[in-house]
């Protein structure tokens, strides 16, 4: 395993130049830097590739918000890089890694396990911090230098997947994996393998190839295949090639699928045919496997990264290609708007209700900051904010409302809010140089707030269902009723939140 610790490879000048570039950024406690700097000094070279900002945080007695801060002023700083992530459902193959959003496409081929991907921005999407090479060089940056075994297990699949049926890495490695091997230019070798019933795989990820044999039926005398990598393809000269063959090209997954082998002792020739170093694994599936969706532990997610507010400040330019839009399967949405606010302009004059409006608005950026959202967009003196969380959403859509009441006890002219918040599927695009969101659920949460009274949260059940959100709202003034929502066609469940100013 490539774990060495390189320290003469550390730019001791840049990297104080940075950190104190970091330390201006932000009010940091000191000890967060202190560990920052310890950890680019003292992390082998694994440990600092693709950091996961909230194992980070955990580690080092960080809230997940501070370590995400941490790491997103960081990467501008230009002490670490950030990295977009395509994580495949079914494997945990890193397909693709992007230092820019608008780079990252909504659907991809993993070529581990060839399954097609449909990109989401809540699921698969994950955003890593490494080391810049400026500040520490690292072997993972030169992944031609790395072993066979960690260019497959380390470069090219993500170290944050829970494997199955409580299995540790290492052992579902060695209950499926055969062996590795790197075959130089113009060398040939011998591999002899006991196939058994099921799938037995010869993989060469960094020519994009992959050769099946499907073993049934009774144990056979010794058998034995030659294959050829030659010109960027396998050729099996004494085989035939079955009816499934793939090649998609464009840099896509190459597969071919051979005739039937049976079960028994096997060996398999490999002439490398070309000028370059051929990469293998060799992996043996059981009968029947049918590859299911992974676990990942806690990772920054695409979306929670775009409802960071520090990073839509610092990376107005990291957007979706316009071209293209991501899904989004699960974010809540919070819309809000004042009570008669165009007849305030007439009774106060523009000046003055300008300045009410800008303070209503500092109200609540505050509060949707505080409670982990982000404002996606205003639309003259209304909101829409999204939150990772319902429980964030509806409390801070409570606390808006509160804190409004109490600057309504000093304001030349009180303000009346209403708020709407609601949860589901959006796509994420690219207009007008930031980031927006659509979708029918994003227009029932616009209508949703529509729907609300002055000093009241109109919840739909999708958001009222959600952990915790009852707990929030107990002892408050609620009711629920039908309502018939505009474009939606089917009557909604709405649970009606009074909010009263509180004491102090």
């Amino acid at each position: 395993m490539s774990r060495g610790l390189n320290p003469a490879s550390i730019n001791e000048s840049v990297l104080t130049q940075r950190l104190s570039e970091l330390e201006s950024a932000a009010n940091w406690p000191p000890s967060v830097l202190q560990d920052l700097e310890r950890f680019i000094h003292t992390g082998d070279d694994y440990d600092l590739f693709r950091v996961n900002p909230i194992k980070y945080a955990t580690v080092n007695g960080l809230s997940e918000a501070d370590g995400i801060d941490l790491f997103v002023h960081a990467a501008k700083v230009g002490l670490f890089e950030m990295q977009w992530l395509l994580i495949c459902a079914y494997c945990p193959q890193v397909a693709g890694s992007f230092r820019e959003l608008d780079q990252v496409h909504p659907r991809f081929q993993c070529e581990f396990c060839n399954a097609l991907n449909d990109v989401a921005l809540d699921d698969y999407i994950q955003v890593a911090f490494t080391v810049s090479d400026a500040v520490r060089d690292i072997v993972f940056r030169h992944p031609e230098k790395l072993s066979v075994q960690d260019y497959y297990l380390r470069y090219n699949f993500s170290g944050d997947f829970r494997p199955p049926l409580g299995m540790t890495h290492e052992q579902l490695v060695a209950a499926l994996s055969r062996g590795f091997a790197d075959i130089e230019a113009e060398q040939c070798r011998s591999f002899e393998f006991d196939v058994t019933a099921g799938r037995f795989e010869v993989l060469d990820l960094s020519h994009k190839l992959l050769l099946v044999f499907f073993a049934n039926g009774e144990v056979a005398g010794p058998q034995g295949t030659q294959i050829q990598l030659d010109s960027g393809r396998f050729v099996v000269p004494d085989r035939s090639i079955g009816p499934r063959e793939m090649v998609l090209g464009d840099g896509l997954f190459a597969f071919r699928r051979t005739t039937d082998v049976s079960p028994g002792k096997h060996t398999v020739v490999i002439e490398n045919r070309t000028s370059e170093r051929g990469r293998f694994w060799f992996l043996q599936y059981p009968p029947q496997f049918v590859p299911h969706l992974v676990e990942y532990e806690p990772f920054l997610s695409g979306k929670r990264l775009l409802l960071t507010p520090c990073f839509g400040e610092l990376y107005k330019t990291q957007l979706v290609d316009e071209r293209e839009s991501l899904a989004v399967s699960d974010m809540t949405y919070l819309f809000t708007d004042l009570k008669d606010s165009t007849p305030l302009y007439e009774s106060v004059g523009d000046v003055n209700a300008y300045f009410l409006v800008r303070q209503h608005f500092d109200i609540l950026n505050k509060i949707i900051r505080e409670r982990s959202g982000t404002i996606i967009k205003t639309i003259g003196d209304a909101v829409m904010a999204g939150f990772e969380r319902p429980q964030d959403a509806v409390r801070a859509s409570i606390e808006m409302i509160e804190e409004l009441l109490h600057f309504n006890q000093t304001a030349s002219r009180p303000l009346g809010l209403k708020v709407g918040v609601h949860r589901g599927r959006a796509v994420a695009v690219r207009l007008n140089d930031r980031i927006d969101y659509f979708g029918q659920d994003v227009n029932i949460a616009a209508r949703v707030q529509g729907l609300a009274a002055v000093n009241e949260v109109c919840l739909t059940e999708a958001v009222m269902e959600a952990p915790g959100v009852s707990d929030i709202v107990e002892g408050r003034p609620a009711s629920r009723d039908y309502e018939n929502l505009k474009g939606v066609g089917q009557k909604m469940e709405i649970h009606r939140i009074g909010v009263s100013p509180t004491r102090r």
